[in-house]
């Protein structure tokens, strides 16, 4: 009797020592994780790896062993470890296959924590190493101009982290620098629910997608609210362009005002006055606003052209009204003439100089061209005939 329990006490024993042994694997994998942690933080990464590496190598031997291998803690070491070796190797095809590796054991970790011993390790692994992971490769791919595909690695990221605003900001910028708009749009429709730091820029390039997609409405409701938002001059002109643009410029007048009250050396302000007035029949609003912008820069081509325009325009409507009189009336035909002339003669400086700013505008040499007509003058006609069929 006394034999045979000798012999079933000596049997336990050896099972308690392999089990322990074991057991010792992953004691060993997280001390020597603990110390690559450490090292790693104190920037000794020379001194990290090889602790690394043994930790790699303990892990390997407890996941595969029978008495350990439904240890959750083993795999969540495992995972651990495989992952930060993972971001440590800049080259994807052999970091990929780590990460693969650490979410498989992930996985098993996740299944056999049942007690949740291991969530704190398990949730840094989602929320720290694995989007981290998926950020690096997605910048890496955005600096080799592999925009699709840092546009899915910053998605994987976001997976992980969602809601993180720099991330975001990055899946939307690499969307649309592969051209997918509506990805693009997403995520920073995403972001200006947000507090982010330069969301006055999100709204506008946001305004510009919904504008390159055809959607004019949205994108002046987004510049609009933008703008009020952000008290943000590049949004508010933003704004203003896509509504005289898309044929509202009654309801634009007044927001153009208040910018150009806002910064009165701006000249696109009463530019764009001049051109929502003139749209909208208000001639002598509209050239009033056109001689502001020319009083803030002279050689502002564009606004000599419409200014030149105007006056052209008014000068003809009182022509074309002189030539409604009938023969019995000379003397109101006389003065309407005149007045007509008149006309003519206040749009010509503008007119002459809008075609010496920009020689090669269209627009402007047949306004010229026009008041030549007007006033007979055949070798000037030609002369601009010429100049308008070479441009």
């Amino acid at each position: 009797m006394k034999i045979k329990s000798f012999i079933l006490a000596a049997v336990f024993t050896a099972s308690s020592v392999l089990v322990y042994a074991q057991k010792g694997e992953v004691a060993n994998a997280k001390k020597n994780y603990d110390s690559f942690i450490s090292l790693k933080e104190a920037n000794s990464m020379a001194l990290a790896m090889p602790s690394l590496k043994t930790a790699k190598a303990s892990v390997d031997k407890a996941v595969l062993n029978d008495k350990t291998a439904s240890d959750p803690t083993a795999w969540t070491y495992k995972a651990l470890i495989y992952a930060e070796m993972a971001l440590m190797d800049s080259v994807l095809t052999t970091s990929k296959p780590l990460m693969v590796e650490s979410q498989s054991a992930f996985k098993k970790a996740a299944e056999l924590d049942k007690d949740g011993a291991n969530k704190a390790n398990l949730e840094h692994l989602t929320s720290a190493l694995y989007s981290q992971y998926e950020l690096n490769q997605g910048v890496r791919a955005y600096q080799s101009s592999n925009f699709a595909d840092a546009y899915t690695s910053f998605t994987n990221a976001l997976s992980y982290r969602p809601g993180d605003t720099t991330i975001t900001y990055y899946a939307g910028l690499s969307a649309i620098n592969s051209k997918n708009y509506d990805a693009g749009i997403k995520n920073y429709e995403e972001l200006i629910k947000t507090n982010y730091s330069v969301n006055n820029q999100i709204y506008l390039d946001l305004s510009r997608l919904y504008s390159m997609k055809g959607d004019t409405a949205r994108a002046i409701s987004i510049a609009g609210e933008g703008a009020l938002k952000y008290n943000d001059a590049a949004l508010a002109t933003q704004e203003i362009e896509l509504s005289l643009m898309s044929g509202k410029q009654k309801e634009v007048i007044s927001k153009i005002a208040e910018q150009a009250q806002k910064d009165p050396k701006n000249k696109l302000y009463p530019y764009y006055l001049g051109i929502a007035y003139s749209t909208i029949g208000d001639a002598a609003k509209a050239e009033e606003s056109y001689l502001k912008a020319i009083a803030i820069d002279p050689s502002y081509a564009d606004a000599n052209i419409n200014i030149g325009g105007v006056m052209l325009n008014k000068g003809i409507a009182l022509y074309n009204e002189a030539n409604k009189l009938p023969p019995t009336q000379q003397k109101e035909y006389d003065a309407a003439m005149k007045k007509a002339s008149a006309e003519f003669d206040k749009a010509f400086p503008y007119l002459q100089k809008a075609s010496e700013l920009d020689p090669k505008s269209k627009i402007a040499l047949e306004n010229l061209k026009t008041y030549y007509l007007v006033k007979k003058d055949n070798a000037k006609v030609e002369e601009l005939s010429k100049k308008i069929e070479a441009l």
